[in-house]
């Protein structure tokens, strides 16, 4: 979706640009919220406000407030005719260039998380250990990360969940052979398990 502008100098031009199309199309978009001639009005009050303030060395606080004023009209009334003709041309997107304008993006469906990458095995005590990983660079954005851990070869059983790429694994069980991976996860599913690491503790 394009971007509505925030400077005011890129404000008119879009405006003046809209306006333009929208009177050249008019046939396209016979019925905008603000008719072209009363955006029009606007953007010359806008003007004569504009060169009022840079006349004088010392700006009046009224000659900003009429300033600031025809500016909210000039945006309020370009966001209305944009919203219009994004409806009215929702069949023929590209008539929206004619405004200065694009349509709107299509939502792309979420994606479920690639492969957790690089996990290890930091720093361990008597019965706790630091297991870190890096996120996966492709796939969807991962909400959380679930832990799996695996005793001297046995079945994979959840050991915990992170919402960061880190975490503290306490209690674990001592003088076994302790395996580890971890699968990011959002809202489309599950990415593909890491590789594994190991530690006795």
């Amino acid at each position: 979706m394009p971007t509505f502008p925030q400077k005011e100098i890129e404000i008119i031009a879009l405006a003046e640009m809209a306006n333009d199309g929208l009177t050249k199309m008019a046939q396209d978009f016979p019925t905008p919220p603000v008719p072209v001639a009363d955006m029009q009005a606007r953007i010359a009050e806008y003007k004569t406000a504009l060169q009022a303030t840079t006349e004088t060395d010392m700006m009046s606080q009224q000659q900003h407030a009429a300033k600031d004023q025809a500016l909210t009209l000039i945006k309020d009334g370009l966001k209305a005719n944009l919203g219009y003709a994004e409806i009215a041309a929702r069949t023929e997107r590209g008539k929206l260039a004619g405004l200065g304008w694009g349509p709107r993006r299509d939502k792309s469906p979420l994606q479920e998380p690639g492969e957790v990458r690089n996990i290890a095995v930091g720093k361990q005590g008597d019965t706790w250990l630091i297991l870190s990983w890096e996120a996966p660079v492709d796939g969807g954005l991962p909400a959380a990360y679930h832990i799996q851990r695996q005793q001297n070869a046995g079945p994979w059983e959840e050991a915990g969940t992170s919402a960061a790429t880190e975490r503290v694994m306490s209690n674990q069980p001592r003088g076994v052979q302790l395996s580890y991976r971890v699968i990011a996860v959002n809202k489309a599913g599950e990415g593909a398990p890491s590789g594994v690491v190991s530690a006795v503790l």
